[in-house]
């Protein structure tokens, strides 16, 4: 989908409108690699996937991964905090380099992950948690 404002060559390839949004994320390799979800925040969401940081190594291109986003609680339509679930495809990777400058801090290497959605989302209430353990 290209913009087409006036004197700019901008192409938006994406096709849902992101929300730079930090909210907390458990995900795990749907093989059934991991048995326990590792968590970290999102950075932005859509409708269509979700992109995030991690220092996992082990993300490949293709992985599908099973998410669980959770969400605050809301006005009257949702009041109670949740979760919604989801599977994703990755679909981008990337290293982030933020060394800038010598630090004392010891260093490790963090990941930029996108991943697709493939399903229609799962909404899970505090309830209906609670209701399942």
């Amino acid at each position: 989908m290209a913009s087409s404002t006036k004197g700019s060559t901008f192409n938006e390839k994406r096709a849902h409108r992101r929300l730079d949004i930090r909210l907390p994320l458990e995900y795990r390799k749907r093989e059934g690699v991991r048995s326990k979800p590792l968590r970290t925040m999102t950075i932005n969401v859509s409708t269509g996937g979700v992109y995030f940081e991690t220092t996992d190594e082990d993300i490949r291109l293709g992985d599908i991964l099973e998410f669980e986003l959770g969400i605050p609680p809301g006005d009257s339509r949702f009041p109670l905090p949740g979760k919604i679930a989801n599977k994703g495809k990755v679909i981008r990777t990337a290293a982030i380099d933020d060394q800038e400058g010598e630090t004392e801090m010891p260093s490790y290497t963090r990941f930029g992950v996108a991943a697709q959605f493939q399903e229609e989302f799962k909404i899970k209430t505090s309830e209906s948690l609670s209701e399942s353990v």
